[in-house]
């Protein structure tokens, strides 16, 4: 019985913190290309990057590629469209060994005439299609800091509050040298 062989695909995503930029650097670096073949992988097309390859060394290649930042899968040359197995999404996940079992996901089948996202490199605006900003310079002189001690509002900042109005009876009290008081509370 013969062994399965496998294919590395990359459509050319990109793993998670990394720019579009340094992942086609590092594929150049990596597969000693130039810039011209190496822009050609990130077209969004599925391109197999090597083929019959066992699985302890595709997922090797898959590693490798994840550590490049590109996001690449599996794909078993004999099963059908649907085995493939995608690259892990964080450094923790990459295998340091090949791992005994297969992962396998249902592939998205895409229909004709049917919308797909292209890979993220960076802005969808040029930089001349970008409408020019100028600064704003907002006056700041008038502002200044107080230490944080007590009140922080002047006292010729504050309101005076209003004086409170206190009705005080007539207690009409007598001379103080008699001794009798008199009073007289209001209706």
């Amino acid at each position: 019985m013969s062994q399965s062989t496998y294919s590395v695909i990359f459509r050319g995503d990109l793993e998670p913190g990394y720019t579009a930029a340094d992942v086609k650097a590092n594929m150049a670096r990596l597969f000693k290309a130039g810039p011209e073949t190496v822009e050609k992988l990130f077209n969004g097309r599925p391109l197999a990057i090597k083929k019959g390859l066992s699985l302890a060394q595709a997922e090797q290649l898959q590693a490798t590629l994840a550590r490049q930042g590109a996001l690449s899968s599996v794909k078993n040359e004999a099963a059908p469209e649907a085995e493939t197995v995608t690259a892990p999404r964080s450094p923790e996940e990459v295998p340091v060994a090949p791992a005994p079992a297969v992962q396998s996901t249902p592939a998205v089948t895409q229909a004709e005439g049917a919308l797909s996202l292209a890979p993220m490199e960076g802005n969808l605006l040029k930089d001349h299609e970008r409408s020019k900003v100028e600064p704003v310079q907002v006056p700041v002189s008038h502002l200044s800091l107080k230490p944080a001690v007590g009140n922080l509002v002047e006292a010729s900042e504050q309101q005076a509050p209003p004086p409170i109005q206190v009705r005080v009876p007539d207690w009409k009290l007598g001379s103080h040298i008699t001794g009798k008081a008199s009073f007289k509370l209001p209706d």
